[in-house]
């Protein structure tokens, strides 16, 4: 917990008003990792029931009228499960650091477009549906795949930055 340049050392009695605000904001900080605490094991057994569901559709994959459908839904459930444990990154990460990295939450926009895409795509080759409804999943496909595009460019700008601050600081230092 980083404490604002207004209050005195730690070493030195604080004044009523400070001491007190000291306290609240140290108790405010330990309800907050608590309940991101909370918030990290909810992901981690979101995470094991969905893979536990993902791992019930297999025995129907080995049929061969609905392997297609089965493998399509387990694909949909394992990418369901990233998503969750990449949310639960974040909450580790904030635990450990105390910041929230932009990292996971581009990777959980990625894998939630590249599921999409996989999703329509399947259903495309699955299904024989009208001109409209190929147009208008061509379109959503366009869409993803340009948002997937965003997404990893920007994953490699924030990467970028990482390296550039870290060799301006080694520049300062020397």
């Amino acid at each position: 917990m980083s404490v604002p340049s207004d209050f005195p050392p730690a070493d030195k009695p604080a004044s009523g008003f400070l001491a007190t605000r000291r306290r609240l904001l140290g108790w405010l900080s330990n309800a907050d990792d608590l309940l991101q605490c909370a918030a990290g094991i909810l992901l981690l057994g979101i995470a094991m029931v969905l893979l536990y569901h993902a791992a019930q559709i297999f025995p129907p994959m080995f049929s061969p009228d609905h392997y297609q459908n089965a493998v399509l839904a387990a694909v949909h459930d394992i990418l369901l499960v990233m998503i969750v444990l990449e949310l639960l990154w974040t909450v580790l990460t904030y635990l450990r650091e105390h910041t929230v990295p932009l990292e996971p939450f581009l990777f959980v926009g990625i894998i939630s477009s590249v599921r999409k895409l996989l999703l329509i795509g399947a259903q495309m080759s699955i299904e024989h549906t009208s001109p409209d409804t190929v147009s208008l999943q061509l379109r959503e496909m366009m869409t993803h795949g340009g948002l997937v595009f965003v997404l990893i460019v920007g994953l490699v700008l924030v990467r970028w930055s990482r390296r550039w601050r870290v060799k301006d600081e080694l520049r300062v230092s020397k």
